[in-house]
């Protein structure tokens, strides 16, 4: 069986890497690099999955271990469209009840699947003049209840607009939309500067955005050489989050007319 540096040694030449290039993208030396190669020294095990993710293998492939495929949980992934199609079971009730012209009642009796074969399309239930009500179109069914004062304070809350302000930034999206190929993967920011094409201050920018967006995490490992700052999604919980609030935003700047249902 082939050492761990033999193997390092392999993938590095298959993707046309010199010690140098791959040193850079851990974050260490390339005397590092050629003391892992040669078996002087064994890579910090925090490394390992920073140095997986640059050949896009697991950490079993360093070790030249190959294991059969094993079957991933099933997690009912179709529970969201289970929910999204109790809302419009609601939404059939609230339009067949109440009185709304004879045309609109006839058009809407296959509520879900008309906004799912007319994108443009979207209904605005029990709207008023404090905003509360529930929006719908072919992606997102969404209710919001709050109070006046309360939705009044949403315009001068700091952390609604720091978000915002945080995805304005071309190169944090940029590096979200990288890591979001492996939520799981460890990567350094030489590795994300390297494969995603975007000068190393700028993807730094983005990596310190996210962690204040609480999206990534970061394990700081102490090195001979000096600390190496290893990244990490996981996140994935949060995305619903990110999704709907740029979905929501797209929706509002490409906004069309086409109401269908009551407003009270």
């Amino acid at each position: 069986m082939k050492s761990m540096g033999e193997i390092i040694a392999k993938l590095r030449k298959d993707a046309g890497l010199t010690q140098e290039q791959l040193a850079n993208m851990i974050g260490v030396s390339s005397q590092t690099v050629s003391k892992w190669e040669t078996g002087t020294t064994m890579p910090d095990i925090m490394l390992l999955p920073v140095i997986a993710d640059v050949f896009d293998v697991d950490i079993d492939s360093l070790y030249g271990i190959k294991r059969n495929a094993r079957s991933k949980n099933v997690y009912k992934h179709n529970a969201h469209e289970a929910l999204y199609n109790s809302f419009f079971e609601t939404l059939e009730y609230l339009w067949h009840n109440a009185e709304t012209d004879a045309e609109i009642a006839e058009n809407v009796k296959e509520s879900s699947e008309y906004l799912k074969k007319h994108p443009d399309t979207q209904t605005l239930v029990l709207s008023n003049i404090d905003g509360n009500g529930v929006f719908a179109d072919c992606n997102i069914a969404l209710a919001f209840n709050k109070n006046k004062d309360e939705i009044q304070s949403l315009y001068d809350d700091d952390i609604a607009w720091t978000v915002l302000k945080r995805f304005t930034d071309g190169e944090t999206r940029a590096v979200f939309k990288y890591l979001l190929s492996d939520c799981y993967k460890s990567f350094t920011a030489p590795c994300i500067s390297a494969k995603a094409g975007i000068e190393l201050p700028l993807v730094e920018c983005a990596l310190d955005n996210l962690l204040h967006l609480k999206l990534i995490s970061r394990t700081d490992v102490a090195t001979e050489e000096g600390v190496i700052y290893v990244y990490r999604g996981g996140q994935t919980h949060k995305l619903v989050l990110v999704y709907s609030l740029l979905a929501i935003a797209y929706r509002l700047g490409n906004y069309k007319e086409s109401y269908r249902g009551f407003i009270s």
